[in-house]
């Protein structure tokens, strides 16, 4: 009786990890950039400790949310330079991911809010060359 697992109720909302893609044409040239979806997991938000802030401070960061979520597989090899995250309209740098078998603590730092990008020409030179050639 006593190694029962409480059941955990992860209803504050939906995180979204998502990583940024450059695409590119034939000859290798920069097109755009978009976004794609990783994974999505439902979270719990939870309070910032004392000893939270002084780690992240260590790592140079700011914490501005911390939530937990059921471990998903993504967080086992969790690489912070290639993800990111996205909770509502407000996207989140993930500085540090903790887990275990059963739950992931995500400690997240406010980037701004959160627009699509949809992998939209960046350079006048290639709308120029779509001009011409209609």
């Amino acid at each position: 009786m006593a190694d029962k697992r409480v059941s955990e109720v992860f209803n504050d909302g939906i995180l979204t990890i998502k990583t940024q893609t450059t695409l590119r044409s034939e000859t290798g040239k920069k097109l755009g950039v978009t976004d794609k979806e990783l994974a999505s997991v439902r979270f719990r938000n939870m309070s910032i400790r004392e000893s939270d802030i002084t780690t992240m401070q260590a790592l140079d960061s700011r914490i501005a949310k911390k939530v937990k979520s059921p471990m998903h597989p993504i967080c086992r090899d969790f690489n912070n330079d290639k993800y990111f995250a996205v909770i509502g309209e407000t996207q989140f740098n993930v500085i540090y991911v903790d887990s275990d078998n059963y739950f992931a603590f995500w400690y997240l730092e406010k980037v701004g809010e959160y627009s699509e990008r949809t992998g939209e020409e960046t350079s006048d030179e290639s709308n120029d060359l779509h001009q011409e050639e209609t």
